[in-house]
């Protein structure tokens, strides 16, 4: 086996979970679920290039790039089948998994992600966040963002908002701004996802200012026959804000997935 190219947690043993995070976070962000769900699988959970503990690559990351490294990681470890499991930017990642490496995919878990094509308006906007970003760091993109990320409930309590906080501000510029500009280029997923083979579970909150009922709506629908979970009272980071929910559902999808 080669080096790892990316930074990682790798935990337990019996089939693999390979978690993806969101931007700008890192794995730390799924540390409740390689606690808790490493007493029955394998679990990997990398930061993506520019993420975390991971150098950046280069200017603009696409999410095929992004894939392509968590493949080569897999290849690393000795990693020759998973579910996935992504959220946000981690679910369009995990979507070309699915679509490009589908024979090394169980399952695929899409989390407070969205298959809406690229629009001008947010390409711009995404390409002038990863300028703002380069030129003046991750405080401003943080405060932007972090007022959005959880439900009522969950944005009240400290001990979920400021490590999220803590980790975006750590981001490194650069790779932030990379895999923005990445998103601005993605592909048309609702076009795509009609051809995913492996199957697919959809967890969403209702409460997500970034995937909203509309947004969820549309991904189910350009699913094959995806199972779905709806939290109520939850925001764009359901790993956290409803952690009990959100393991037993992946724990059961990836059961099923990998029987």
């Amino acid at each position: 086996m080669s080096v790892p190219t990316l930074a990682h947690e790798d935990r337990g043993t019996g089939p693999a979970l390979v978690f993806l995070h969101g931007h700008p976070f890192s794995r730390a962000m799924w540390a409740p679920q390689l606690a808790a769900l490493s007493d029955e699988f394998r679990v990997v959970a990398p930061d993506l290039p520019g993420y975390g503990e991971s150098p950046p690559l280069a200017q603009i990351m696409s999410m095929r790039r992004l894939a392509d490294e968590v493949v080569a990681l897999l290849d690393a470890i000795g990693v020759e089948r998973a579910t996935v499991v992504g959220l946000s930017m981690g679910g369009l990642v995990a979507m070309e998994l699915g679509l490009g490496n589908a024979d090394r995919l169980d399952g695929i878990v899409l989390a407070a992600t969205t298959a809406a094509p690229v629009t001008d308006e947010e390409a711009a906007r995404r390409r002038a966040a990863a300028e703002e970003i380069e030129a003046k760091g991750m405080l401003g993109h943080t405060a932007e963002m972090l007022p959005r990320l959880f439900g009522p409930e969950a944005a009240r309590d400290p001990a979920l908002t400021v490590p999220i906080a803590t980790t975006m501000l750590r981001s490194g510029p650069a790779g932030a701004a990379a895999a923005l500009r990445g998103r601005a280029r993605r592909p048309d997923y609702e076009r795509l996802l009609r051809d995913l083979r492996p199957p697919a579970l959809v967890i969403a909150g209702d409460r997500d200012a970034y995937s909203t009922k509309e947004v969820v709506d549309q991904l189910v629908a350009a699913l094959p026959d995806p199972e779905v979970l709806i939290l109520p009272g939850i925001g764009h980071m359901p790993n956290l804000e409803a952690q009990g929910a959100f393991d037993d559902a992946v724990r059961c999808f990836a059961r099923r997935a990998a029987g």
